[in-house]
């Protein structure tokens, strides 16, 4: 007897149209103005540059009005009801500047939920000491961005993009330096963003490893591996008695299996990641298998450690 047919409903996606307002609130009786090209960016008059400014944290301000970077034009396009400079326009900027579509997806992302996020080229008389990959600061709501230093130092990232662990390690601690969070904002192929709050974790646990065994118990365990039969994954041992490492194995069979680096990190055997695994074993975690290393101490919470990621064996090159 088959089940019902069941029926695929693809996620509904963000498309960004241009000419249409995204704002609930209702155009000006009299349109308004688009802005203009000058040197340094696109010009805003008053009152309209007033209001951008003050209240929404956009833009920067000049002699008669206001500064808009191009991916803010297009955010007071959709939120702001203003006109785009001309027909044409988003096409012929980014045929200049390919780096728009991820500028304008990441401040419309993160300005969804009410805060403030200013492109870091409107802050140079606030900051003179930001880091050269940072592209804008972020406020949270609740937070007065004319006064409060700021909550995070954005960074844009694309899933192909080539990913230098060491750089990208080098930008988070110098983030943190300036007090700032350091927020990364990766977009994918289709145009979903996720953000990431990048920080520097040790996570210590309190399972007991094979150095804090004696001799006779190591001696044991070795015998132990030694009589194992290998198996698709790994090892089955056939342990009698009671197996002194919890954290490491999982009984089956009544006898314990162990992964290939359980294995090898018990007989001492160096191979590729060794080193990774018994760092982490050794600061007493509790590692579980899985698409990506799970870290868990012994309360059970899921930490992450740079060591998952900060290693001399080959690592992902981008952050897909």
């Amino acid at each position: 007897m088959g089940g019902r047919e069941r029926t695929y409903r693809p996620r509904a996606r963000t498309t960004r149209p241009l000419g249409e307002a995204r704002s609930a609130n209702a155009p000006p009786s009299k349109p308004l103005d688009p802005p203009s090209k000058v040197e340094g960016g696109w010009f805003v008059s008053e009152p309209l540059a007033h209001r951008l400014h003050q209240k929404s944290a956009l833009g920067q301000r000049v002699e008669g009005g206001l500064l808009l970077t191009p991916e803010e034009v297009l955010f007071c396009h959709w939120y702001r009801h203003l006109p785009l400079p001309a027909d044409g326009w988003f096409p012929a900027s980014l045929k200049d500047d390919t780096a728009l579509l991820r500028r304008t997806i990441a401040l419309d992302v993160l300005r969804n939920g009410g805060e403030r996020v200013v492109p870091v080229v409107h802050l140079a008389s606030r900051y003179d000491n930001l880091p050269p990959a940072t592209w804008a600061i972020r406020w949270e709501r609740q937070e007065a961005w004319t006064a409060h230093p700021g909550h995070t130092q954005v960074r844009i990232q694309r899933t192909h993009d080539p990913l230098d662990w060491d750089e990208l390690g080098r930008w988070v601690s110098d983030v943190h330096d300036c007090g700032h969070v350091a927020e990364l904002c990766v977009i994918d192929d289709e145009f979903d963003t996720t953000v990431y709050h990048l920080s520097f974790m040790e996570p210590r646990g309190s399972h007991q490893h094979a150095g804090e065994l004696g001799d006779d118990v190591r001696e044991q365990v070795a015998a132990w591996c030694a009589a194992g039969t290998s198996v698709d994954g790994g090892v089955f041992l056939p342990v009698r008695g009671e197996w002194p490492l919890p954290a490491l194995g999982v009984p089956h069979f009544s006898g314990r299996f162990l992964r290939t680096e359980e294995r090898d990190y018990l007989l001492g055997r160096v191979s590729s990641g060794s080193e990774l695994y018994r760092t982490l074993v050794e600061a007493g975690l509790l590692l579980r298998p899985g698409f990506k290393y799970v870290v868990t101490n012994e309360e059970g919470t899921r930490v992450k450690s740079p060591e998952l990621v900060i290693v001399d064996e080959p690592v992902p090159e981008t952050a897909s």
